[in-house]
């Protein structure tokens, strides 16, 4: 009996044992903690169907294109922008993409690529000729702090919209262990990034001015006295219907009462 129990003893624990080599070993097949990859699978959502497949030479088109609309844009923001961040961001626009599309140019050439609109995938350049012009019509006739929003909201959207395909199709460069490309497509998605980011930023902005009837909240804008007084402006400080400086209300005090 003792020797029959001792054995099952040690199949028992053999057995553990197994089972715990077999469940250390295959980590692999563990599922990621809930949302771990939300955001990046998010992004990927957004990214158009020939993006994973796109070639260095259609990868540097795409940039190419992108500045020059971000560029065209931008000037046209810094003509018509009310709001002193807006115009900021329409001057970043226009000089760090004019920056990036002289270094896509050079890097083309320097690796005899050539830059095209046939070159970039057929459903991209569909998409992107499209939103740009509705954006181009819709801000050609926006004026004063609708045309800030509609800017800040197509800066927003228009650069998620290509990190997305860029965030899609750096992959496919490491596959082909092209580091080069990729190397240089990665500098200029987190360029990307940081403009979306900063488009974020400022659109909730604008967004609270809106929801707040321009009661001035956003500390961190400097206005000109005389423009505080301005009804519906939308600028920091502005009283709706007050006619003198917003904190200068000594009239609605109530009167001593020592009197009595």
């Amino acid at each position: 009996m003792k020797l029959t129990h001792g054995l099952a003893l040690t199949a028992m624990l053999a057995g553990a044992a197994a089972f715990a080599q077999t469940s250390s070993s295959s980590p692999s097949t563990s599922s990621p903690p809930p949302g771990a990859m939300s955001a990046h699978h998010e992004m990927s959502a957004h990214a158009s169907a020939g993006a994973a497949t796109m070639s260095p030479t259609g990868l540097l088109s795409m940039l190419h294109q992108v500045n020059q609309d971000e560029i065209h844009l931008g000037k046209l923001a810094q003509t018509k922008a009310k709001n002193d961040k807006v115009k900021d961001y329409a001057k970043m626009m226009v000089d760090d993409h004019g920056a990036l599309d002289k270094k896509v140019s050079k890097f083309a050439t320097d690796n005899k690529l050539t830059l095209a609109a046939t070159a970039v995938p057929a459903d991209i350049h569909s998409e992107m000729k499209s939103s740009g012009e509705e954006v181009e019509h819709r801000l050609s006739s926006a004026t004063s702090a609708t045309f800030d929003r509609d800017y800040m909201e197509a800066m927003s959207k228009g650069h998620g919209k290509v990190l997305a395909n860029l965030d899609a199709a750096l992959p496919g460069l490491k596959e082909k262990k092209d580091d080069k490309t990729y190397d240089f497509v990665k500098t200029a998605r987190d360029k990307v990034e940081d403009h979306k980011k900063s488009a974020d930023d400022i659109l909730r902005d604008l967004r609270g001015e809106a929801a707040t009837g321009g009661s001035g909240m956003h500390n961190d804008t400097v206005v000109p006295s005389e423009n505080r007084q301005s009804v519906g402006s939308g600028a920091p400080g502005a009283t709706t219907g007050s006619t003198g400086s917003p904190s200068s209300t000594p009239s609605s005090a109530p009167p001593p009462s020592g009197g009595r």
